[in-house]
């Protein structure tokens, strides 16, 4: 009778073997610690820091890094785990499913040995399943890996958790970059806008659509403003990403940067737009400014120095203590609100310059969200009037005249 007991007994060991490894069904002792992309493209931090690095994942941190690749690509993924049991085999298996049907296969990983009861594995970068499907922009917000373990040599799987990245694919090859320009924001405005487009007039339709309501966003939805402050001095792209508020160089410069970051290549596109500098008041004086819409014209009171600009304006400082509003000491001629720009009802709108862009005959601003057939048609649309301005003794005096065809624009193009 004790030898038909010690038999069962041995049967029921050889068959159901008690195998300590943190069978319990939930894996809640597995965890991923890391996850690194690779074979990716650089992506620059909006404040300027430098690019964003491996990994890109961290348990650690609530804030997870963007990841870009050129369409016609195959992600690449690496993960370091950990597993806490006192018992642990010499491997388990590990695997990922990725968003968009992208599988990262099966790897047999070895189980560190360890002085506790906390042991390292690491899922050696893997190529995945696919290719994101070449000459189509993707944004994927985010892009999930739903991470499994085995402990049977791929019989049973159980999950371990879910890692995500904000992912962007790009049509082809970002142009090089002879300034910074591949940014964090350059990149979500262009793909998030761009989503599923494969054509290059579609895809510049696209990102132009982030600038037609007048709400320009960067990466993590906080407004992008066109003069928030009246003398805001940035004027760069980097400057407008880090402190989200400056002058129209930088919007013209954000709407091409996210078309090169597709691998369009558009050139002489570039606008820097002046007055003609025409001499006016028998030749005495220059035509240097302008005022975008909407000014209203009051008494004349400057017809004595020039009677084809007899609106006079007066100031020292030209803005107020909060740089929010004009500061004339003395106007006949008054800001009243009209074209709006990016995150901003009432931006500044007296200037001697202007940048827009253009692509295939058209000009883009970019600050304004609108678009000319031609530069002679800015001035009709945009503009209530030209000045020029004379300055003595620290106050400057501006004579304007609503009449349009007074001066005109002159444009100077290069290549963004």
């Amino acid at each position: 009778m004790k030898k038909v007991k010690l038999f069962s007994v041995f049967m029921i060991l050889v068959l159901f073997p008690l195998h300590a490894y943190c069978q319990n069904f939930t894996y809640s002792n597995v965890k991923i610690v890391s996850v690194t992309f690779s074979g990716n493209l650089n992506i620059r931090k909006d404040d300027g820091t430098g690019n964003y690095t491996a990994p890109h994942w961290l348990a650690s941190n609530t804030t997870k890094s963007p990841v870009a690749y050129v369409s016609g690509n195959a992600p690449k993924v690496a993960a370091a785990l950990t597993i806490t049991c006192a018992t642990v085999p010499a491997t388990v298996w590990v695997r990922g499913h990725g968003s968009d049907l992208i599988e990262f296969p099966a790897v047999q990983v070895t189980v560190a040995s360890s002085a506790t009861t906390t042991h390292n594995m690491t899922y050696p970068a893997t190529t995945g399943s696919k290719v994101f499907a070449a000459g189509i922009v993707r944004f994927f917000k985010p892009y999930s890996i739903d991470w499994e373990i085995s402990f049977d040599n791929g019989t049973t799987w159980k999950a371990i958790e879910t890692t995500t990245n904000t992912l962007y694919v790009t049509k082809s090859a970002p142009l090089s970059e002879t300034a910074n320009y591949m940014y964090h924001t350059v990149y979500d405005l262009s793909c998030r806008n761009a989503q599923t487009k494969s054509v290059d007039a579609d895809i510049i339709s696209a990102v132009w659509s982030e600038f037609v309501d007048h709400v320009v966003l960067n990466y993590n939805n906080d407004s992008l403003f066109y003069y928030k402050l009246m003398n805001t001095p940035n004027s760069t792209l980097s400057a407008l990403l880090k402190y989200r508020d400056a002058q129209c160089y930088t919007f013209a410069q954000l709407f091409l940067a996210s078309i090169k970051i597709q691998g369009i290549v558009k050139s002489n596109n570039y606008v820097y737009v002046t007055p003609t500098s025409n001499k006016v008041c028998g030749g005495s004086y220059y035509v240097d400014q302008f005022l975008v819409k909407s000014w209203t014209f009051g008494t004349p009171s400057g017809s004595g120095t020039c009677s084809d600009f007899p609106y006079k304006n007066t100031y020292t400082n030209l803005f107020n203590a909060s740089n929010t509003a004009y500061n004339f000491t003395y106007k006949d001629v008054t800001d009243s609100g009209g074209i709006p720009g990016s995150c901003t009802s009432n931006p500044s709108s007296f200037f001697n310059n202007h940048q827009i862009a253009k692509i295939d005959g058209v000009y883009y601003d970019a600050c304004y969200g609108v678009t000319f057939a031609s530069i002679s048609a800015i001035k009709t649309a945009a503009f209530s009037g030209w000045g020029f301005r004379l300055s003595s003794g620290g106050t400057s005096t501006c004579y304007f005249t609503p009449d349009l065809t007074k001066s005109d624009l002159a444009e100077t193009i290069t290549t963004y």
